[in-house]
């Protein structure tokens, strides 16, 4: 048996999951080991016992083969916890699984992006609101991560998709079964330029318990988690603790106090998440994961930038510009604009000042 199938037979095993996966892996020093060892010494690990520990020796390699070749002809890949290619950020938190499956384009450097979440069920503005908030993400170059469901998470997707950006799906379900299916079409488009991701084998079929499970994937492959329109009974909440307890940054979109929908989400605002009303609102947080520029190598600009990044940085003066100036200036239409600040502002050339002004850097 390779590593890689014992991995993935140690990954499918019943009643393990990915903690008591990580443990056995780390006790006997490989996934392999684990199927060589003896079944006392298996059985006195916490969580095994001796039922479990029989279950493992006589753990048939078979299924795992199989698991592996139908992999290869559904185009997935699979990425091992501790290998190239796993992310990075997940690999940092608690629970890290040993095991996850992509369908689309791996990145070839994980970003730590912005997780978009929400209700299924929504407002028109939530949508909106969702839609226009992972356009500029995406826009700027941030990959917008979200789980494929619907409401607030289809919104996110599919501005991210409208900007030509990044976007994730995390499933709470097999790769190869799509929920909710009337995102089939939705999901083929993410892969096409993104990708979608689930640590659960092919086949499982989407489950009360698997939504909040893939909720600390969808917080741990980002850099912060922005709630739009979240009632106080949602998995968005969920992922929103998940959020806390890695680390990472929590932002929310406050809501109508009289709507039931945003009360969950405008309680995070109370309980100390950062108040967002536009895009900017994220920028000063997300710089904190962007590789720092020194000043002396923002001149000459950087030879990467577009042809509309130049314009807008252009229109800047050494003294405070106002958005509306910058607008006339360039000739641009307001959203692109704002979308070029933002990415400007990512690559520290452009600071934002109160009262939606603008500055150059150096």
């Amino acid at each position: 048996m390779t590593a890689q199938e014992a991995t993935v037979l140690l990954h499918l095993l019943p009643g393990i999951g990915s903690a008591r996966a990580r443990r056995l892996r780390e006790a006997f020093g490989s996934a392999e080991a684990v199927f060589t060892a003896g079944e006392a010494a298996l059985s006195q690990l916490p969580g095994i016992g001796a039922r479990r520990a029989a279950e493992i020796r006589q753990a048939d390699p078979n299924p795992a083969q199989k698991e592996i070749a139908r992999c290869q002809e559904l185009g997935i890949d699979l990425l091992f916890l501790g290998e190239p290619g796993y992310p990075e950020a997940l690999s940092e938190i608690p629970d890290p699984p040993l095991l996850l499956y992509l369908l689309g384009k791996r990145p070839e450097r994980w970003l730590r992006g912005v997780a978009v979440v929400g209700s299924r069920r929504t407002s028109v503005y939530g949508i909106e609101t969702a839609r226009r908030l992972s356009f500029q993400l995406a826009y700027a170059g941030i990959p917008v991560i979200s789980g494929l469901a619907r409401g607030i998470d289809t919104a996110a997707h599919m501005g991210a998709l409208a900007a030509q950006g990044s976007t994730w799906a995390i499933l709470g379900c097999g790769i190869d079964h799509i929920y909710p299916p009337e995102n089939e079409e939705l999901a083929r488009r993410i892969a096409s330029t993104g990708c979608l991701l689930s640590e659960f084998p092919l086949g499982t079929a989407p489950a009360r318990h698997t939504f909040p499970q893939r909720n600390r994937l969808i917080s741990g492959l980002s850099s912060g988690v922005l709630v739009i329109e979240a009632p106080t009974a949602s998995g968005a909440l969920l992922t929103a603790q998940c959020a806390l307890e890695q680390g990472r940054q929590l932002f929310a979109v406050p809501g109508r106090i009289d709507n039931p929908l945003a009360a969950g989400s405008n309680r995070l605002i109370q309980q100390g998440a950062k108040l967002v009303m536009e895009v900017g609102d994220i920028a000063a947080e997300l710089a904190l994961w962007l590789p720092a520029v020194p000043v002396a190598q923002q001149r000459p600009l950087p030879s990467s930038l577009t042809e509309e990044e130049r314009t807008v940085f252009a229109a800047l003066g050494l003294d405070e510009s106002l958005f509306d100036a910058i607008v006339a200036r360039t000739g641009l239409p307001s959203p692109t604009v704002s979308s070029t600040l933002l990415r400007l502002e990512m690559k520290q050339l452009v600071r934002r000042l109160p009262g939606n002004a603008f500055v150059r850097v150096a």
